[in-house]
């Protein structure tokens, strides 16, 4: 939707509460998407929100939409106050993966209460799907897979299929044996354009993708990029079909990762923390990170002091020290967002270090040529042509820039290599390494060109 209708309609939903017109409410959200809605409703005020999603309940398929597309670190504070009875309906009509996810964010009385009372067949399905790992394939499939025997007949699969109306989005048919074994898979436009007498195991190719439950969910999301599929089988350690994955769920793993990468470079934690919610929360989130910080910026500081003498000797020196430090950090925060993306894509080898340093650091190089030449050029000018205070700039400036390179691009890539979220190592660390040694190149070098 559109920025400008989404904002008409969050103030279009806040008057009609606020005015208590229910009926021009009612009319409203039933002429619009139920992801509208739920985005809408984010933006509110936690009480509008409430009245909102109480009244939809009378609908139990769109109050469910609207649940399932609702920023799920927010839903407990939708549903605060509606019980068991009011929610249960709503499940009926949320696909099992996603109800899944929603239930591990309910508090777990609520949580148990719609599992003890869903029908026993959803809640196994349910209970199962949460016993995997949250970023698993497990975690993130639907365990509702149209698969058909390889002995059926071309026919007999177009009639399972018309059949098949509680399956998951039908991308692909997967074969299976006796034992339910996955060992085939064919397309439906291959099970529409051949003889209705031919059987599958004719028509399917045996060479099937497929993931172990136990997958991470990362890894999943490369599967599907890397061969261009719609949807991907999940089986078991028996090789038995469990489970099928859809593009859906891709696009949702690409997204929440790739938010948590940079939640983890800014410090800011590894969960998606709302705005205006869970103080104490995210104080003891963020605080440890910015602690590093400071800690390298006190490190900075004494190491200032300690070269107290020869700012004093040529003052000018600590005009230049933020944008020392400010262009090595730069250049650091480029190069270690370029690794670690490419290392979440799968897209770099972790052990070829040697390779992608060589690579960041011709490109740094390059760049740190041209800005320590400028810095360098105005600090002849600002010290009354002193060509030494000019290449004691410039060099300082382009050996702090290349120091950024090589722990933006090495810190994440060793961090990966010891089993250490290379988003989660990369920002104190590059922080802190630049503050420090970046400081003691710049008045190092300063030292020796100037003779102090």
């Amino acid at each position: 939707m559109p920025k400008d209708r989404h904002q008409l309609l969050v103030d279009t939903l806040r008057r009609f509460v606020r005015r208590g017109a229910d009926a021009h409410l009612r009319r409203t959200l039933e002429k619009t998407r139920s992801e509208d809605v739920a985005e809408a409703l984010a933006e509110l005020m936690r009480r509008e929100a409430r009245i909102i999603f109480t009244g939809l309940l009378a609908d139990p398929e769109q109050a469910a939409e609207v649940l399932n597309a609702y920023n799920e670190v927010l839903v407990p504070d939708l549903v605060e106050g509606l019980s068991v009875d009011q929610l249960v309906p709503l499940f009926a009509h949320i696909p099992p993966d996603d109800a899944a996810d929603l239930l591990a964010t309910l508090p777990d009385e609520l949580s148990a209460g719609i599992l003890e009372a869903l029908a026993d067949e959803e809640s196994d399905d349910l209970e199962e799907l949460m016993q995997y790992g949250e970023d698993t394939a497990g975690g993130i499939m639907s365990p509702e897979v149209f698969a058909l025997d390889k002995e059926l007949t071309a026919r007999e699969a177009i009639v399972a299929l018309q059949e098949a109306s509680s399956a998951e989005i039908v991308f692909y048919v997967y074969c299976i044996n006796e034992e339910a074994t996955l060992v085939g898979v064919l397309s439906l436009r291959q099970l529409l354009t051949v003889p209705p007498a031919m059987q599958l195991k004719e028509l399917m190719n045996s060479d099937v993708i497929s993931v172990p439950v136990t997958m991470d969910q990362e890894e999943v999301a490369q599967i599907v990029a890397r061969y261009d599929l719609l949807a991907l089988p999940v089986v078991d350690e028996f090789n038995k079909l469990v489970g099928v994955i859809t593009v859906d769920d891709v696009i949702d793993v690409l997204r929440d990762e790739a938010t948590e990468d940079m939640m983890l470079m800014a410090g800011v934690g590894d969960e998606d923390l709302a705005v205006g919610r869970g103080t104490l929360r995210s104080v003891r989130t963020r605080l440890p990170w910015l602690m590093a910080s400071l800690g390298g910026g006190l490190g900075a500081a004494f190491l200032i002091t300690a070269f107290e003498e020869k700012l004093a000797t040529v003052a000018i020196l600590a005009a230049f020290i933020p944008i020392v430090m400010g262009l090595g950090g730069n250049v650091g925060v480029q190069s270690s967002t370029i690794v670690v993306r490419s290392l979440a894509m799968g897209q770099l080898d972790p052990a070829r270090v040697l390779f992608a340093l060589w690579s960041e650091i011709k490109v740094s190089f390059i760049i740190a040529t041209v800005c320590s030449l400028l810095v360098g050029g105005a600090a002849f000018v600002m010290g009354d042509a002193d060509l030494r205070l000019g290449a004691a700039v410039c060099n300082s400036i382009l050996a702090v820039m290349v120091l950024g390179a090589t722990l933006g691009t090495t810190v994440p890539m060793l961090s990966d290599r010891l089993g250490i979220d290379p988003a989660v190592a990369t920002g104190p660390i590059l922080t802190t390494g630049i503050d420090l040694l970046g400081v003691l190149i710049y008045f190092l070098l300063a030292g020796i060109w100037l003779g102090l």
